[in-house]
């Protein structure tokens, strides 16, 4: 796992039960959420870190729909990527989404149950 991006999507070291699955009533939307702040995902940042026989070097870890030619991390994913463009607009009005928020300000907001139904649509 890249503790680097562990640490970045969650305010805490401390493994453990996190406050932010009990505002999550859907098992499926609760689980999604768990594995994205897990680094559990197949983001091309997390795949190509495990690809075999050879590791790709971060630089070349490319999505492939995305015409910016930037590394898909979470970041990109979920704040920037013209791919998804449609499904920030929808989901706009009830968080904090614009290529400036930092991505733990996203991920720490009130509204964990529409976060995972975004997460999902991407």
């Amino acid at each position: 796992m890249r503790q680097r991006a562990y640490l970045g999507l969650n305010s805490s070291t401390q493994y453990g039960y996190k406050e932010y699955l009990s505002r999550v009533d859907n098992a499926q939307l609760r689980r999604s959420l768990a594995r994205f702040r897990c680094v559990n995902h197949t983001l091309q940042i997390e795949l190509g870190r495990q690809a075999k026989p050879v590791k790709v070097s971060v630089q070349q870890r490319y999505y492939k729909l995305c015409n910016l030619g930037a590394v898909e991390d979470e970041d990109h994913f979920l704040l920037v990527c013209p791919a998804y463009q449609s499904v920030r607009e929808r989901f706009r009005g009830s968080l904090p989404l614009t290529a400036i928020t930092p991505l733990a300000k996203l991920l720490s907001c009130q509204q964990q149950g529409i976060l995972a139904r975004f997460l999902v649509q991407c």
